[in-house]
């Protein structure tokens, strides 16, 4: 079995990470919605998500190509690879996952996601700024981290396996495929999934204890030393899993960041109503 150890270097709390700004070298990003941003962010935070982006084609080119046009996109907007990078939104949520998740996987060393968002900041008595931050520029160099991710020509030879699993972390009626997802023509499951809603791994707006995480999968009868890969729409709410998983100290976590809205527009992959 794969040794469990428990990680957190993907995290930081509030009053570290203030005293971290003070030094001027830490890049702080804000990855709420412009119109949040704009009544109250952290001092410095740089407003900037990828979040409406979507994985479309997670073969190796696809990928590549996908790579690519996220770190143009982090690099115009100040993201370097030379200096430390901390991301948040309201609480522990998919948006800033899934852009940590994506930096992560582009190979920057030093990426970590504030525990508890803005929030956790307001109670912390941290002080907030209405002014925005000064532009940077910057290179953001490349090293992928094809560990980090799977695609969905891998998934599909891997159905069935034991040591393998699916977790659609989407919510019950997506599942189920009752939906009315406007760019899915397809609605269901990829079979054999394990399904649990993604919120399940949080409480209070920050991941939940690492033995809280471990005892939830084994519940759904998730063999804790499979590989495990989430997946969800378009790749966050997976990624915040992810580092669920990763909290937890699982190992064999990859995220499918092409999720749903790749694997329905494909009519040769399988699917299920569960």
């Amino acid at each position: 079995k794969s040794q469990i150890t428990h990680s957190m270097d993907f995290l930081i709390e509030p009053a570290q990470l203030r005293d971290e700004a003070r030094g001027g070298e830490v890049v702080i990003v804000d990855t709420r919605k412009p119109a949040d941003y704009a009544m109250g962010h952290i001092p410095g935070a740089i407003s900037f998500s990828t979040y409406d982006i979507f994985a479309l084609d997670t073969r190796a080119d696809g990928l590549a190509a996908f790579a690519r046009d996220m770190a143009a996109r982090y690099a115009e907007a100040g993201v370097s690879s030379h200096r430390p990078v901390v991301l948040y939104e309201q609480d522990t949520g998919m948006r800033v996952a899934r852009d940590a998740w994506i930096l992560h996987y582009l190979g920057h060393q030093r990426v970590r996601m504030l525990h508890g968002g803005l929030a956790a900041w307001r109670k912390a008595g941290c002080e907030l700024s209405a002014e925005a931050a000064d532009d940077w520029t910057v290179a953001l160099r490349v090293r992928l981290q094809p560990g980090a991710v799977i695609g969905f020509d891998e998934i599909t030879g891997h159905l069935g396996r034991d040591d393998f699993t699916l977790l659609d972390v989407r919510d019950a009626d997506e599942h189920a495929g009752r939906d009315q997802t406007a760019c899915c023509s397809r609605r269901g499951a990829i079979p054999g999934a394990v399904w649990i809603e993604w919120t399940q791994f949080l409480e209070g707006g920050r991941f939940k204890a690492p033995d809280a995480i471990r005892g939830l999968l084994r519940e759904s009868g998730v063999a804790l030393e499979s590989e495990i890969v989430p997946y969800c729409h378009r790749g966050a709410r997976s990624a915040n899993t992810y580092y669920a998983l990763k909290y937890a100290g699982l190992p064999r976590v990859r995220n499918y960041i092409g999720s749903w809205h790749e694997w329905s527009a494909r009519s040769d992959l399988p699917i299920e109503r569960p």
